[in-house]
């Protein structure tokens, strides 16, 4: 049986609910992931080594590479790191942590409200709330010129980035920017306008266009191109993402974000 899914998207955000068995092949997505098992356990493999079973929440660090699968209900919260991820991008950065006690049962009570509920833009907002609450903000704050600029870049047409007129627009060099990206992220800049020619390619997908015109949307050479990106940044195909049943318009919700 194949799973059903759904994604709330909130700004820079989302929430993604996969209703039945689902999984994902190995992929680094470039935004800190909170990964609730509402049915069942998580089976989740991180940096290659040997898959662990947890029945508990799992938050990845941006970049992380991993692969997820589950045999029930599943709800994954996106954070972004302007503000509801802050906390969390500091306490998984560069690994995946277990959440425990409270913590995990704040988290697996808001999923189940939504899973509860219908899953809309107001419901994906309050759940990103109770989760990005979990986490006590820790080490130094980023850099409000790099938020600045990631924020200019997602409104750019990925692409063609143009990297030296944002970061002079923020007082520094494009070496400058990418450094100090670097430090707060601990993942390259181009890594992450990667992720946006993919977002870009995800949105031409859910409007209805075929894989070599969501290609060119994002910048890729051909829809192979494409496929490749996807798969090592969702940890899906073209085709999988395509089928997903979005429940708030992405051109109303700003940059797109998709498990």
């Amino acid at each position: 049986m194949t799973a059903r899914e759904h994604t709330a998207l909130v700004g820079h955000g989302g929430v993604h609910v996969v209703e039945g068995a689902g999984a994902t092949r190995r992929h680094a997505l470039h935004l800190v992931k909170l990964l609730v098992p509402v049915d069942g356990p998580l089976e989740v493999d991180v940096g290659g080594g040997r898959p662990f079973g947890v029945r508990a929440p799992v938050l990845t660090g941006a970049g992380v590479a991993h692969a997820v699968g589950a045999p029930g209900a599943t709800v994954t919260v996106f954070l972004p790191p302007d503000g509801l991820g802050a906390g969390a991008q500091a306490v998984a950065r560069g690994r995946a942590l277990v959440l425990e006690g409270a913590q995990a049962d704040r988290v697996r009570a808001a999923a189940r409200d939504v899973l509860r509920g219908r899953l809309d833009h107001a419901a994906a907002r309050e759940l990103m709330r109770a989760c990005a609450r979990t986490f006590a903000p820790g080490g130094p704050p980023c850099d409000r010129r790099v938020l600045r600029a990631m924020r200019r870049l997602a409104e750019q047409a990925p692409a063609r980035p143009a990297l030296g007129p944002l970061a002079a627009a923020e007082g520094l060099s494009r070496s400058r920017l990418s450094h100090l990206f670097h430090d707060a992220f601990g993942h390259p800049l181009r890594d992450y306008v990667t992720f946006l020619r993919v977002m870009s390619a995800v949105r031409a997908l859910v409007d209805g266009a075929a894989p070599a015109r969501a290609a060119l949307a994002g910048g890729f050479h051909d829809q192979a191109h494409l496929a490749r990106a996807v798969a090592a940044t969702l940890g899906r195909t073209p085709g999988s993402v395509a089928r997903s049943h979005f429940v708030q318009a992405p051109a109303s919700a700003g940059p797109i974000v998709v498990p």
